[in-house]
């Protein structure tokens, strides 16, 4: 059927009285859950009101009977036997229906049994069912569980690959270097090895060049210089053996030689000795003979004497003037030889401090020609030792030889004397004291030459010191060379430091390449959680619209409590009733106690669902702390987030400060170098500049001690010759003036070497200052990587951890969802469940309501039973308010105004204003078949239908009104009394004894509008009791 236009107006008063409408396809289920409350509620309760009597109907009646005129005695016993019949027929009927009724209450408890076991049957199922998707649900979590952990271990298995692939690309790179040095290292291998060809004329492979040869007979080529080199290097040890043999005869020659001499000259000198004695005693023999010459010359002697005294004096004053001079050489000397020493001793110190510097990038090559060059430079210094001795030898001679002359000088003095004494026997005196003072000059002199002797022992010794010296420094030098070359492997270590330093400095970079990437996936990660926090705001909202939808509920369920209340105030009430319907009130009480149950169900029901709802709240509440705590976390990987890339920031300052220092350290080292590649260079210059300083001070130190002797030797030929010691003494004085400005010369030379030496020393320890510096800087970069891989470590824990807690949340939201869908499932199976029970219900009343009724045109009034939704009450009027009624009614003539047909046309007419359809006429037959009289009382419409069927009992109030005043003219409205008397939107205004006739169709019309179009109207059926039909009374009942 089609929509009325009331429905606007029948949801817009649904909507303001508190029920929501829908006008989409769940409208239906809604309204017919209402009507089925609504049936509950009016069947549980029995909520008929009791019509109370009035007895100005009585007395209208009354009125009425006086002004009708009396039709006749015949037509009353018709009318009787007829209503007999009816009432024969309706008994008969009646008995049928209830024992009908009571087999339909037998089938229908038998129905309820059997789907109350059905119910349980399908909670058994529905608690499988539950515990299967439980089961499920846990599978599959651990299938999530397990799809994420292969997840992770592919994302792990794929990063380890990239890592590999890195690494390889790293190492093919660092193997494509090692290759490009080592071509390089080939390719001056072979420019050596053709230098080698070109220098020694030799070709180490017969027909080709080694600038043609391939790389890998290199190894070959190598190998047989090598042996080539070895062989000449054995070959030139074997040569210097016999030249070292030579070298320790010829020492010992020169050792043999100079005892020989030593020996001679001590038996030359004592033979002068024993002779000067010979002499002494022959001249004192001559003495004594000329000792009477004397005292004649003895004046001319004191003159002599006191001459000679002055000469004496000058003589003695110029002795001890050299003497001292000669002691200061001595002590000069000695102090020069000692701070020589020393500082040759430093010199060499820092020597080998120098060379274990220079040597350190030498190659094989530089060492073998090092060692050749040493070799060569040895038996160069041996050959200059030995040309050193023999001009030693010479000047040895040389001086022997002025000792003879000079000794012949003597004689020859002395035989002057001899020739002065022989002449002069005056000068005896003078003689004696000056054999006195030459004796004492002698045993001086004897003295001297001892010293001397002793001087040129220790000479040797210390010329056998030197040599042992050198011995000592070429061990050192040796010992040096070896400290060159660790020294040497400790720099190919450092720079394999630095080259790992680099290395490491290139993976630190990767490794911040890597804490960016990991940063911007973090941050792609907390923008999904920021949207994953979103959509659980979103829900948040909708569970929170939900719980406000459930407080609705709330409070309809409160309404319904109150309306339950109201009802149960009714059914009190109507307990008074009770006592007059012996056989419907155990029936009634036995759907009371079902419907009791029913609603104890419901209740349990409501219970179960707010402890559901509970539940839900709780879970919601959780879901927002848990909100909450995801949003404190957000917040606090946000501030990590922004730390970790100050950090990140920091450490990308710090490395580029770090490669800003280590550039300047390596511009530094290669300055370093070069300064030290200069510095090498210089020391070498430097130091074959001290060999030959040293060279040439031994030479003048060997000259100076032959010039010593010299003046030694001459100090004794001072007394013949006075001018001739002059001389000596100012060629001595120039000597040693010379010798004064070499030292002076040497000791600026060796002050110069002496600064260099600590500028040297101090650029060293400048360089020793700044590889400290870059050491502890690169402790500083190691520890930073590691706090880095700590905090990368760290960071890949908590992210771990989020994923965890991600996981965990996802999980119980699943678990959620899943608990709110099955919620919403059995909420929604119970409802259907609770409608299809209600449809069940309304059906078998139905399908009990029509044996009720008959096809006989001779009786219309339909009785209509419900299972258990309504009952039946009659305002129980006295027989004699019927009788009367009737009688009034008889008086009318059937020909000519029959009440029935109008109100059958009154009927037709509303049908057809329902149906939109034009009336039906009714024949003549079916017209006269009416009953003449029947009442009518009024029925209570329910609260919530009010507003949706008001339109309809409107129409049906007007029209019964209508009819009404067309047939009782004396009737007035005052006889229209509200039934409830608490709304008066709802109230359906029909008198309480009017004699009008609705017929089945007409209730069928109802029940069937009812359902289709207004599914909250409640259902208006027409009920004849027992009772009712022996009052001869019909009853409008709410089911």
């Amino acid at each position: 059927m089609e929509q009325k236009p009331c429905e606007p107006k029948n949801e817009h008063l649904l909507s303001s009285s508190g029920i929501p409408s829908n006008a989409g396809s769940s409208s239906p289920f809604f309204m017919s859950s209402i009507r089925g409350t609504i049936i509950e509620n009016t069947s549980s309760t029995g909520t008929i009101t009791q019509i109370p009597f009035f007895p100005k109907y009585e007395v209208e009646l009354d009125s009425h009977r006086k002004v009708i005129p009396y039709p006749g005695k015949e037509h009353i016993e018709r009318v009787l036997e007829e209503y007999s019949h009816q009432v024969k027929d309706l008994q008969r009927r009646l008995n049928e229906s209830n024992e009908l009724h009571e087999k339909q209450k037998f089938y229908l408890r038998q129905s309820v049994i059997d789907l109350q076991t059905k119910l349980q049957e399908m909670q058994m199922e529905r608690d499988a069912m539950a515990d299967i998707r439980r089961r499920e649900s846990q599978s599959q979590e651990d299938l999530r569980n397990q799809l994420q952990n292969t997840v992770h271990e592919l994302e792990a298995a794929k990063c380890l690959k990239d890592d590999m692939l890195k690494d390889s690309s790293t190492q093919i790179e660092q193997l494509r270097k090692m290759m490009l040095s080592h071509e390089g290292v080939l390719q001056e291998i072979r420019s050596v090895l053709v230098d080698f060809e070109e220098a020694s004329g030799k070709k180490v492979f017969e027909h080709d060049s080694m600038s043609t040869v391939h790389s890998r007979s290199m190894a070959s080529a190598i190998s047989k210089i090598l042996r080539e080199l070895d062989t000449e290097i054995s070959y030139l040890k074997g040569r210097i053996f016999p030249v070292e043999d030579q070298l320790e005869a010829l020492k010992s020659e020169s050792q043999n030689k100079m005892e020989l001499l030593l020996q001679q000259h001590q038996d030359r000198i004592e033979q002068l000795i024993s002779e000067h004695e010979a002499e002494i005693t022959g001249l004192t023999e001559k003495a004594s003979s000329a000792r009477s010459q004397a005292n004649s010359v003895q004046s001319q002697l004191e003159i002599i004497q006191e001459q000679a005294r002055n000469q004496n004096s000058m003589y003695m004053r110029q002795l001890s003037e050299l003497e001292s001079t000669v002691s200061q050489l001595r002590s000069e000397l000695r102090e020069a030889k000692r701070t020589y020493e020393d500082k040759i001793e430093e010199l060499e110190k820092q020597l080998v401090l120098a060379n274990s510097e220079l040597t350190e990038a030498r190659t094989e090559r530089d060492q073998f020609s090092q060692e050749s060059g040493n070799l060569d430079d040895q038996l160069q210094k041996l050959l200059a030792d030995l040309h050193k001795r023999e001009k030693e030898l010479s000047l040895e001679k040389e001086q022997n030889k002025r000792l003879w002359d000079r000794d012949t000088g003597n004689s020859i003095t002395i035989d002057h004397l001899r020739r002065e004494l022989d002449d002069r026997n005056m000068e005896v005196q003078r003689l004696e004291a000056l054999l006195k003072a030459m004796k004492s000059e002698c045993q001086g002199q004897m003295e001297r030459q001892m010293a001397a002797i002793q001087g040129k022992n220790e000479s040797l010794e210390k010329v056998s010191s030197l040599t042992a010296q050198l011995e000592s420094t070429k061990e050192m030098l040796r010992k040096v060379v070896e400290e060159l070359t660790a020294k040497k492997m400790t720099l190919e270590s450092s720079e394999r430091t630095v080259s790992d330093l680099t290395a490491s400095l290139q993976e630190k970079e990767r490794a911040i390449e890597a804490t960016n990437a990991e940063i911007t996936k973090l941050r792609s990660r907390v923008d999904l959680k920021l949207q994953e926090l979103q959509h659980l705001k979103n829900e948040g909202d909708h569970l929170r619209s939900v719980q406000t939808e459930c407080e609705a509920l709330r409070l309809q369920m409160a309404e319904k409590d109150k309306v339950i209340e109201i009802l149960r105030q009714q059914i009190e009430n109507m307990t008074q009733l009770v006592g007059q319907h012996g056989r419907t009130a155990g029936a009634m009480q036995v759907e009371k106690a079902q419907l009791e149950k029913e609603v104890s169900d419901r209740r349990l029901e409501l219970q179960e669902v707010k402890i559901l709802k509970d539940k839900k709240d709780a879970k919601i509440r959780e879901l927002e702390a848990r909100v909450s705590d995801l949003e404190l976390e957000k917040v606090k990987l946000v501030n990590a987030g922004s730390e970790r890339l100050r950090a990140v920031k920091d450490i990308k300052q710090e490395r580029d400060r770090l490669l800003s220092e280590v550039k300047a350290s390596r511009n530094e080292l290669n300055s370093l170098t070069e300064d030290y590649e200069v510095l090498k260079r210089n020391f070498r210059n430097k130091s074959e500049e001290m060999e030959t300083t040293t060279n040439k001070l031994k030479m003048q130190l060997k000259s100076a001690q032959s010039e010593l002797e010299q003046t030694r030797n001459t100090l004794k030929s001072m007394e013949g010759s006075d001018g001739h010691a002059m001389k000596v003494a100012m060629g001595m004085q120039k000597q040693i003036t010379a010798k004064r400005g070499q030292i002076d010369a040497l000791q600026s030379k060796i002050q110069f070497l002496e600064e260099a030496m600590t500028n040297a020393n101090k650029e060293k320890h400048f360089l020793k200052e700044e590889k400290t510096k870059l050491s502890q800087e690169l402790s500083t970069v190691a520890t930073e990587k590691s706090k880095m891989a700590g905090e990368l470590e760290a960071l890949r824990s908590q992210e771990r951890r989020l994923r965890e807690k991600v996981a965990n949340m996802e999980v119980a939201l699943d678990k959620a969802s899943l608990q709110f869908a099955e919620c919403q499932d059995i909420i929604q199976r119970q409802e259907q469940e609770s409608v299809r029970l209600k449809l069940q219900h309304t059906l078998d009343v139905k399908e009990l309501q029509g044996p009720g009724y008959t096809s006989n045109p001779a009786v219309k009034p339909r009785l209509l039973q419900p299972s258990s939704a309504a009952r039946a009450h009659s305002n129980a009027p006295s027989s004699q308010s019927t009788a009367s009624f009737l009688s009034h009614h008889s008086v009318k003539p059937t020909a000519k105004e029959d009440p029935t047909r109008d109100l059958k046309q009154l009927l037709q007419e509303l049908r057809s204003a329902i149906n939109e359809q034009p009336a039906v006429p009714l024949g003549k037959s079916e017209e006269d078949g009416r009953a003449p009289s029947l009442g009518v009382s009024l029925v209570a419409v329910s609260m919530a239908c009010r507003s949706s069927v008001a339109p309809s009992i409107c129409c049906i109030q007007h029209m019964v009104l209508r009819l009404t005043r067309k047939h009782l003219p004396s009737w007035s409205p005052a006889c229209f009394p509200p039934v409830l008397s608490s709304d008066q939107d709802g109230l359906l205004l029909i008198p309480r004894r009017v004699p009008v006739l609705l017929s089945s169709s007409f209730s069928a019309y109802i029940l069937s509008t009812g359902k289709s179009q207004h599914p909250s109207l409640t259902l208006l059926t027409l009920h004849l009791s027992k009772s009712s039909i022996q009052r001869n009374d019909l009853v409008w009942s709410l089911s």
